[in-house]
């Protein structure tokens, strides 16, 4: 069995990182220094942002499930 030497593994850039946790292209791309200075992130921050960040879906969900249990508790007590 022939195996390829000239294999290479892609690294994702931070726009399709972006896009992968459902968020707008471009919404890591700058940040706001503490003088409120706009300034462009590096891509090593904007990946730490995608890492540590919450997929939007996944989110949206938590949040929508929460208020159904909520209001399901609630009209229980009533």
């Amino acid at each position: 069995m022939d195996t390829p030497t000239n294999l290479v593994v892609r690294r994702l850039t931070p726009l399709e990182c972006e896009l992968l946790m459902g968020w707008e292209p471009g919404w890591t791309e700058e940040g706001v220094e503490e003088d409120g200075t706009i300034v462009k992130m590096a891509d090593t921050h904007r990946y730490r942002m995608c890492g540590n960040g919450v997929v939007a879906n996944v989110g949206e969900w938590l949040a929508a499930r929460y208020v159904a249990a909520k209001t399901a508790t609630e009209g229980d007590e009533a």
